[in-house]
């Protein structure tokens, strides 16, 4: 199993460390621009001192592609990498409406037009599992996830396209290079204001992006 961490902060090492334990076999790629973050992993996987996102540019064209890979970087990983590699379209980021903030549990605005969301308004433990249909900490029911938070925000009146990350174990998520390349085939064939977001059950990260086709421009 060929596995990418894009981030090597809080969740990008720990993660890193269960696999270690549980994926002895498992060859292992730990991406950040810091090498004091990625210092203490070498000689133990492969470390690639470089942005996550220029790193994911270079060698996610190529095979072989990795398994899984695990955002944790501090940016929405799957919207920075698909405007960087989208073609025959011009993408710009725009505010998430605040009709859409409305829609969706405890958000908040952070950096490069990116909005934060999340069922808990604490500190989840770093080992939840992630259950279905209710809150590890408080025991209470969830009627819906944030994958499917996410998708009704067409509603709103701009089409919401969402990557979904799947559980890899407790408190590590991540997704397969797969579910990119799909998105970034249907973002180019869209044309106008829409939403992007990733979201595994419980949070997840949003932007809204402008789509313009190329040949529009001459």
């Amino acid at each position: 199993m060929n596995i990418w961490i894009i981030g090597c902060g809080k969740f990008g090492s720990r993660a890193a460390a269960l696999l270690l334990r549980s994926r002895p076999d498992a060859r292992i790629t730990v991406v950040d621009p810091d090498p004091a973050r990625i210092a203490p992993w070498r000689d133990r996987v492969e470390v690639v001192e470089e942005d996550g996102i220029a790193f994911m540019t270079r060698h996610l064209k190529t095979a072989p592609a990795p398994d899984w890979i695990i955002p944790s970087a501090p940016v929405h990983v799957a919207c920075h990498w698909i405007m960087n590699n989208a073609v025959a379209v011009f993408l710009e980021t725009v505010p998430v409406p605040e009709g859409c903030l409305a829609a969706l549990p405890n958000p908040f605005r952070g950096e490069d037009g990116a909005v934060y969301v999340s069922f808990a308004d604490f500190q989840c433990p770093e080992d939840c599992p992630e259950p279905k249909g209710r809150c590890t900490v408080t025991g209470q029911p969830r009627e819906e996830d944030m994958v499917t938070l996410f998708e009704k925000l067409h509603r709103t009146g701009f089409p919401s396209l969402v990557v979904h990350s799947r559980l890899l174990y407790p408190g590590v998520g991540g997704y397969r290079p797969k579910a990119l390349w799909e998105m970034k085939g249907r973002i180019e064939k869209m044309d106008g204001p829409f939403l992007l977001g990733t979201a595994c059950r419980c949070h997840g990260v949003l932007h809204a992006l402008k789509a313009s086709p190329v040949d529009r421009f001459g």
